[in-house]
Formats: C-alpha cells, sequence, structure tokens
C-alpha cells in the first residue's frame, strides 16, 4: 500500500472485496495514505537510497503543500528487527527539523532533527511517514 501511494498509482484489487478481513480493509481504506497517493501534485516519489549488502532503501515523495511523504522499505526476510535511519540529507528534505507522522498507525511521532530512525521487522516490511518541515526564522 506504501509503494503505491508514494508511485501516485490507481489501486486495483483482484479479489473480492466482500471477504476482506478487517485488518485488511483497514490497510486498503487508509484514509491518510490514500491522500499521499491523491496528492494533486501528482509527483511519484523517488527512491533516494539504497544499500543492496542490508537490502533497505528510501523513498521520497514530495507533495502539493510542501511536506513529504517518506517510505523506509526492509526487503530482507532474514533475522530480527533492525533499527535504520535515515537523514534529512539522505530523503532530499532540506530542513534541520521537522514534524513527523507516522501514517499506519495515524500517530504524531515529534519534531525530528536531521533524522528519522523507524525499527523495521524482517520480512519485506516499511513504515511510511509524512514529514512537515519546520522553517528556521531569522
Amino acid at each position: 500500500m506504501a509503494m503505491w501511494a508514494m508511485m501516485a498509482a490507481p489501486l486495483y484489487m483482484s479479489n473480492d472485496l466482500r471477504t476482506l478481513r478487517q485488518w485488511q480493509k483497514d490497510i486498503l481504506m487508509n484514509q491518510e495514505v490514500i491522500a499521499v497517493d491523491q496528492d494533486p501534485l501528482g509527483k511519484q516519489g523517488l527512491r533516494v537510497f539504497q544499500d543492496p549488502k542490508k537490502h533497505y532503501e528510501y523513498w521520497t515523495r514530495e507533495l502539493a503543500d510542501g511536506t513529504y511523504a517518506v517510505v523506509m522499505y526492509r526487503r530482507d526476510t532474514s533475522g530480527l528487527p533492525r533499527s535504520y535511519t535515515a537523514t534529512f540529507a539522505q530523503l532530499k528534505i532540506d530542513a534541520k527539523s521537522a514534524l513527523v507522522r507516522d501514517l499506519f498507525r495515524h500517530m504524531d511521532l515529534g519534531v525530528y532533527t536531521d533524522q528519522i530512525t523507524a525499527t523495521l521487522p524482517p520480512s519485506g516490511s516499511c513504515k511510511m511517514f509524512k514529514v512537515t518541515p519546520i522553517k528556521e526564522e531569522f
């Protein structure tokens, strides 16, 4: 769902929607993720960082309101949960600090400075955030 939204693509389901379990409906009907997908700026997200040895990558998508959608995606399926840190520079976000919101948990995480850290379980999992840069005033 996160990568679909980052690509600004239409979502096609090839299953019987009447038989979905509630957790599946919750994923497919996540209004915050749908808002990213349907953002009026229409820009597709870009993979801004990839580490093939550790099997993880970061994606950023600029949104019409000046915020960014960010996905931290763990590709490998082995091992234990791991902590990953993406700097704002890696994410191509020009800010020293930003408000960060977890779009899957519908939770504001607070103000982050220079980076975002998240723990990802194995199995091709990801975290999706909305990042709102805080403009510095002089």
